[in-house]
């Protein structure tokens, strides 16, 4: 039986011993308990959200270890293709760069679908073997 439940059953024993005191003071009881609970709820929930938030930062700081730029792109150890730095600065995400719609008839170009950054290269990894016959992967039309 929880807190207020028992709690509960506290106010129901003294209404039946017919004491006005007894049951004002079950009811104060019932309603700090009450207090308490949500309160309690409250604090779960925020470490919850302290507890998503420090996950998200360690895999931040563990890709932080993982990641070198070259030239305008940021790259990822082992992976062909680059990732748009400006993501990469500006919020720590790794957004691979795609060939896009420039727009205003500029045609197909490379750049971040994210944040909409276009670049003048491919993006692909200096680092690896044949990442030149990489190329980047399609804007979904």
């Amino acid at each position: 039986m929880g807190l207020l439940e028992s709690s509960l059953e506290v106010v129901k024993l003294a209404g039946k011993l017919a004491n006005p005191e007894l049951v004002q003071a079950a009811t104060q009881a019932n309603i700090e308990a009450l207090a308490v609970s949500t309160k309690n709820l409250e604090l779960q929930k925020q470490v919850t959200e302290l507890e998503a938030r420090v996950n998200d930062l360690q895999e931040k700081l563990k890709l932080t270890g993982e990641v070198f730029r070259e030239g305008e792109f940021v790259y990822r150890e082992g992976e062909p293709r680059g990732y748009c730095s400006r993501c990469w600065d500006v919020e720590r995400r790794l957004v691979h760069i795609i060939t896009m719609d420039a727009g205003q008839g500029r045609g197909m170009k490379p750049g971040c679908p994210q944040c909409k950054t276009l670049t003048w290269g491919r993006g692909q990894n200096p680092r690896m073997r044949n990442a030149g016959e990489l190329t980047p992967p399609q804007a979904p039309r």
